[in-house]
Parts: structure tokens; sequence; C-alpha cells
């Protein structure tokens, strides 16, 4: 089965499953909410390419969190990272990652903010420009692990900071760091 066919399925297959298995809702939670959206713009990219091992690279993320118990959510985060701040990233000229994860979030509940901690699964996709100019992409499935900090502003709003490392085996490089921040609305 062509590799392009088979991510798409093994991510729904593994959303699926991750949802089946997800607890059921609570009656009553600690969250005054149910569902949050986040729109985060970042700096992130390898630590590993050779060239292109800059943390200098602009990005964007937009998180979908369901609150599934009290402090545990379940949040698919889908981004963009462009990999072109030194203009070379390994082989590769206008390179860039697009990314989506799933995963568990497990929030902790502190005297001004929320601190909370992720493991997910996801889809990687690493596109550029070859030598000659061709346009390329290497696609694989790969694992964030995270740390996030959500500062309340008002009952539906708050500030959300997130840092991420990644891991991938793609062939130009395979771990990621990213750092974000933005606004969450929850409802």
């Amino acid at each position: 089965m062509d590799r392009t066919i088979r991510l798409p399925l093994q991510l729904a297959l593994c959303t699926l499953l991750l949802a089946l298995l997800a607890p059921a809702r609570g009656a009553a939670q600690n969250e005054s909410y149910n569902f949050s959206v986040g729109v985060l713009g970042g700096l992130g990219g390898s630590l590993d390419a050779n060239p292109g091992d800059k943390l200098d690279n602009t990005g964007f993320q937009l998180n979908l969190g369901m609150v599934t118990q009290p402090g545990t959510h379940l949040v698919l985060r889908l981004g963009h990272l462009g990999l072109d701040s030194s203009k070379q990233f390994g082989d590769l000229t206008n390179a860039d990652l697009t990314y989506a994860t799933i995963g568990g979030e497990y929030r902790y509940q502190q005297s001004y903010y929320d601190s909370g901690v992720y493991l997910a699964l996801g889809g990687y996709r690493l596109g550029g420009d070859d030598a000659l100019g061709r346009s390329t992409n290497d696609t694989t499935v790969g694992l964030a692990l995270g740390v996030t900090g959500e500062f309340d502003l008002s009952r539906h709003l708050s500030i959300l900071v997130e840092f991420s490392g990644h891991w991938a085996d793609l062939g130009q490089a395979q771990v990621f760091a990213m750092g974000h921040a933005g606004l969450a609305w929850r409802f």
C-alpha cells in the first residue's frame, strides 16, 4: 500500500482507538467548560538537521480540546512550522513541517494558572525542494511530549503557553522542539 495512503488510515485508526479508550466525561467536573479551541503562534525547529538546526523558525498551531474527566483532556493539535530561517534544511530548501497530533493532556490546578503535561501520537510531513528544484515530501508517524500553562483572562478566555518536543523518523531530521503562545477559548 502506498505510504501516502497508509498515514491517513493509520491516523484515523489511532484517533478512533484513543476516542474509544478515553474515559467518559463525568457529570461533576472541576472545569467549567467541556471544549476548548486554541490559536497559537510560535518558534521552533530541528535539533538534529545539518544544516538547519536553528530554533528560530516561525509557525502556528491550532488546538482542539475536549474535557474527558476532571483534570484530563483529549487534545488534537494541528500545526505548521516553516523551516527556512537558514535557507537550507538538510538537503532541502523552502522546507516546512506540517503535523497533526492527538493525545491525552493531564492538568494540575495551581493558584493562578493550570499546568499540564501531554503525550501524543502524530502524523508528520516534511516538505521542500530538492537540489534539482523538484518538490518532495516525507511522511511518517511520530510522538510528541509537551508541557502547557494556561492563564485565565476571563471565564471563557485564557492565555495558553506550550513547549513541546517531537520525534518523527523523517529523512532530513528526527527531533524537533517548539514553543507556542496564544489564546484559548473555552465553552
